[in-house]
Formats: C-alpha cells, structure tokens, sequence
C-alpha cells in the first residue's frame, strides 16, 4: 500500500514537472502569440499612416489646384487621423530601433505637416504661386521619399518579425505536442505502478485491519463507534462480557437503546458535547444484568477531512471492581480513623518538609487546633517555637533515617504533660525517606505515680516524715558540706519514754496517733532547715546543720524535751509522752562517716534512757572524743 502511494505520488510528481514545463511553453508561446498580434497591429498602424499622410497630401493638392473648399474638408480630416495614428504607432513600437526609426519618421512626418499646412495658409493668403512653388520644390519631394523609405524599412522588420514568430510558433506547437505525450505516459506508466501496488496492498491492509479487530476484541475496554444520527456502527467483543449479546446486536442502536431511557438521559450532555467536536471525559454508572456496574469513559470526536463531527468513539472502562475496592477501603480507613482517635495516642503523619498530613483527634485534643486547620501546615507553625524546638533534633534525625524514642515534658494548653514520643521513618524500599510517623503517648499518670512511689520510697506512710533511706541520703550529703565547709553538725537519736505501754494499753490506733502528734511536735520544734525523720517504731532522728559548737546542739535538744512536756490530747485522752535524746556531733573532719555518727547518736540516746529518761545524752564528752556521756535532766 505504501508502495503504491509513493508510486502515484512520484506520477503526480512528474505530471506536475512536466505541467510546470508545458505551462512554462504555452505561457512563451502566449507571448509569441500577443507578439505577432502587436507586429500585425504595428503594420495595419503604419499602413494607415500611410494612407493618411496620402489622404493630406492629396486634399492639399487639389485645393491647391481648384482652390475650392470643399477639399479642405478631407484634408482636415487626413491630418486628424495622422495625429492619432502617430499616437498609436508611439505605443505599439517597443524594440529600440523601432523607436529610433519612429522618431526619424515623427520628425519627417512633423516636416510634411508644416509643409501642408504653409502651403495651406499662404493659398488663403493669395499667394497660390508661391504655394503651389512650395508643393513641387525638390526639397518637399525628397522628405516624402525619405519618409516612404523609412515607413517601407520599418514595415519590412515588422513583417520579417512577424514571419519568424510564425515560424517559432510552429515549432513550439511541436515540442509541446511531444511534451504532452512523455507526460501522459510517464502519468498511465505511475499510475498502473500504483494501481498494482495498491491491490497488492489490499491484502496486507484487510489483514492489518483484522489484526487491529482483533486487538480491540482483547483489550479490556468497551469500545464502540457512533455515526452522526448518534448509533452504534462498531462494537468490540467487551459488548458480549459486559452484556451477554453478540456485538451485531446492538449496531444500530443509540445509547439509551443498549443502557436504558435513564442512562441515555444522563449521557445525553456528554453526547452533544463530543458531537461539537471537543472530546469528553467522565463517569457513569448502570445495572447491567442485576448488578451496579461504574464506568470511566472516554467520547472522542471522529473528524471529517473538513474537520467537522461526523460521530463519535466511546472508549468504556469498567472501574466496577476499582470501586467497591475503594469503598471497602474508605471504609477500612474510617474503621481505622475511629480506632486511630480514640487511642489515648497522639498519631500524626509528616512528609520530608515537616508538614503536617494527617493529625488524629488526639492532636486536636491536646493542641485545641481542628484537623482540618492544622493539614498541609509546617509542624513549626501547629506546635510553635517552643515545642518544635524540642522536637527538631528528633525529627531531623528521623529524616536521616534514624528510629527516635524519646520523652519529653510539654506545655500543652497549660497543662505540663510527659510524653513518650516515638519518630519513624517511613522508608521506601531504595531506602529513601519520604516522610514520618509520629506516635506520642501521655505518660503524666505514670510519672505522677512514678513520682509517689520514690515520695513513698523515701517517706514514712504514717508520719510523713523522711524515712530511713532518704535520712541515710541527707546525712551523707550533709557530711560532705561539712567537711568542705569546716563546720560541725549533729544528729539527735529520739524516741519515745513508756510508748511500749501506751500502745498495748491505749491499742495500736491510738499508738499510731501518738507517733504522729510526737512527730508533728518535733518538727515544730527544729528549724526549717533541720531534717527530722522516722527510722523506725518509735525511733526518731533530727539532723541539725551550721552549728558553731555543741551548744547549739543543746539548745537544740532542750528545746524539743520541752515540747515534749505539754500531754497530748487524743480522743479524749490526755497522755503524757516524753522522750530521751541522744547526742553525736561532727566536727567537721574528715573520717566520721554517716554510720559510726549514728552509732554514736544510738549511744547516747541509751546512755540518756539508763540515766532516767526524758533527758539528753552527748557524745562525747571530751573534747578528743573519749571519755563518758554527759548527760542533763531536761529543765
């Protein structure tokens, strides 16, 4: 088939050459033609100024020789038409010399006239003698020979001109004819080449076209052909899985015909859309055989040579499945949402900008800030300087490629909530991060609880005072203070005189009462400063720090005995409670350390009890740290 249309291509080529070549002949040919015509023109024109010039001369003539007036007349008119040949001749003469041997010949003619004229005049003058004198002078004679020898050479050219444009014209006619006939045999040799290449491509196109049928037959798409009446003139074989009818069957028919009144209805408007000549993209959706079946759709204009609509292709492909995949997965993902907001966890999605794209309830939550206002924003501008700065480090290193847990303490909305914050990086599987997931979960209540139980690990339950694990903590610190600053301090060992007797008497709960009078009492007693605890039962120590000497210490004793004075008041009970006091000091050097302190606390506090209770017991009593107690009744 290509074949056959280079062939017919390369005949018109040729025809069009060899036209061009003709037209290039016949339009030379044409000027020869108008050429001769004007040579013929140019001697009519010389003969007739020639008879004019006669036509002059000879009514000069005779009124000349009659004198009458009646030759005048044609006189007159000789010389008009001599005037308006000589225009034409100025006209029709182009080649050089012609317009030489024209103005030779103008000039002689120019020289007659005034000759005619004169002789014309001096006659009405009545001078006929001297008139008829001019008319036969020898010089008169010789212009007009002069003036035939040149109108005679000027018309043998043209004629001779006029002679060789036949011949040539004669000759052209013959190569043209040959001309002709090369072209139309190279035009019928072309055209049976074509014409054979042509039906030999016949085959191969109608093979061609059933290959492209069969294609379309295959390919998962409905694909149909539509006339300008708007019916059906192609349909592939999707026409049989889709419906369940043969393809012929629905040739003919219009939309509505194959898809119902309501679905040609809606398709209506797309249909005189394509039909305009703009191609149509859109959705629609039928029930064919029971089912719903959804549809994208493609109408695209099928253009004449003029480029006006003659019809239209409808390319259909059936996103049935696509659909119902979607809608199970809109609403796995709403599933997923509702789960995803009522987790106590803040959930959020980032891409490599840090911009926020998807943020859970819990977000909203905690920063007050709707979804939808927060979506598509930089992290920095929802969180602000603060928190994001917290943040960044974390965040850039997950961009990295890194996995971060990390906890942090945040101001959200006025409230300082602990978080446990996970960053991961969504990767693809080349390793690139595009994006990452943020998971952060509240831990306030855990730490608050975190919090009590090291408050309950270092508190007494009973009397809220510092225990014996966080006395063994302040007292080592306390030691290292005074060794670096050089000043003493000293632990008090208290506890209870007759307690044992009150509790099995007054029972456990009243006992418990007594501990927690006894230690809210003691704690009154000392300064803010002093560290009072409870190491056990009825045991309690007061560690005084700063002190200048033991008196300090003394005082500090003296003054708690004399709180202890005063009974206590229980449920109605009056109970009088006292307590022995025993005394350690620490100098302020080093090589005492908490538990030889407090062993010697405990000694004293013994020593006090052996001496008759409710007084202090110091350790030593020396001032090199040996020899016996010192003991004193309180005041």
């Amino acid at each position: 088939m290509g074949a056959g249309v280079t062939l017919l291509l390369c005949a018109l080529l040729a025809m069009a050459l060899v036209t061009a070549l003709l037209a290039w002949r016949a339009q030379h040919a044409v000027a020869m033609v108008e050429r001769q015509g004007l040579v013929s023109e140019q001697l009519r024109g010389l003969n007739q100024l020639m008879i004019a010039l006669l036509n002059a001369e000879t009514g000069q003539r005779g009124y000349l020789l009659t004198q009458r007036d009646a030759y005048l007349e044609p006189h007159a008119e000789a010389m008009g038409e001599l005037d308006l040949r000589l225009d034409e001749l100025a006209r029709m003469l182009s080649t050089a010399s012609q317009q030489q041997r024209l103005v030779r010949v103008l000039g002689l003619v120019r020289d007659k006239r005034e000759e005619l004229q004169r002789s014309i005049d001096l006659v009405r003058a009545g001078r006929h003698e001297q008139a008829l004198a001019l008319v036969l002078s020898d010089q008169g004679k010789r212009e007009m020979d002069s003036l035939r020898q040149e109108l005679g050479s000027l018309v043998a050219d043209l004629r001779a001109e006029r002679a060789g444009l036949a011949t040539a014209l004669g000759s052209e006619t013959g190569t043209t004819r040959l001309m002709l006939l090369l072209a139309l045999s190279l035009l019928a040799i072309f055209s049976t080449l074509a014409l054979w290449q042509v039906l030999r491509g016949g085959a191969r196109l109608r093979e061609a076209e059933g290959r492209l049928r069969r294609i379309a037959n295959h390919v998962p798409l409905l694909i149909t052909q539509f006339d300008r009446q708007q019916r059906i003139i192609f349909a592939n074989e999707q026409v049989r899985r889709l419906y369940g009818i043969d393809p012929s069957e629905v040739l003919g028919k219009t939309v509505a015909d194959v898809r119902g009144a309501d679905a040609g209805q809606h398709l209506q408007p797309f249909i005189d859309q394509v039909m305009t000549g703009e191609a149509v993209r859109f959705e629609s959706s039928s029930v064919i055989q029971g089912r719903q079946h959804h549809f994208e759709q493609h109408y695209v204009p099928d253009l004449d040579a003029e480029g006006r609509p003659r019809g239209f292709f409808s390319v259909t492909l059936d996103i049935t499945e696509r659909k119902e995949a979607a809608a199970r997965a809109s609403a796995s993902e709403r599933r997923l949402a509702v789960i995803a907001d009522a987790l106590p966890v803040l959930i959020a999605y980032l891409d490599q900008d840090l911009r926020l794209h998807y943020a859970n309830e819990t977000f909203h939550r905690w920063l007050g800030m709707e979804a939808s206002a927060m979506l598509g924003l930089p992290l920095a501008e929802v969180l602000g300087p603060a928190l994001y700065g917290q943040r960044e480090p974390c965040l850039r290193a997950a961009l990295a490629g890194e996995r971060v847990q990390v906890e942090l303490s945040s101001d959200m909305q006025g409230r300082l909530l602990h978080l446990q914050n996970d960053y991961i990086p969504d990767q693809r599987a080349d390793g690139q991060v595009v994006g990452i997931f943020v998971l952060s979960t509240d831990v306030t209540t855990l730490k608050q609880a975190q919090a009590q139980l090291a408050e309950m690990a270092r508190t007494d339950a009973l009397t809220g005072l510092p225990n014996r694990r966080e006395l063994d903590q302040r007292l080592a610190l306390a030691l290292v203070r005074a060794q670096r600053e050089g000043w003493k301090l000293a632990l008090l060992f208290l506890d209870l005189d007759r307690f044992k007797a009150i509790n099995d008497e007054q029972g456990h709960a009243v006992g418990d009462a007594v501990l927690q009078a006894f230690a809210q009492r003691l704690q009154a007693s000392v300064r803010a400063t002093d560290s009072v605890a409870r190491l056990a039962g009825d045991e309690f120590v007061v560690l005084v720090e700063g002190l200048n000497e033991a008196a300090d210490a003394i005082a500090v004793a003296e003054k708690v005995l004399q709180a202890m004075d005063e009974p206590m008041l229980l449920d109605g009970l009056a109970l009088q409670v006292g307590t022995s006091i025993g005394i350690a000091l620490h100098e302020g050097r080093a090589g005492l350390d908490a538990a030889q302190l407090l062993a010697q606390a405990d000694a004293a506090l013994y020593e006090a009890k052996r001496a008759g209770r409710q007084r202090y017991a110091l350790y030593p009593a020396s001032a090199d740290g040996t020899g016996a107690y010192s003991t004193l009744k309180s005041k």
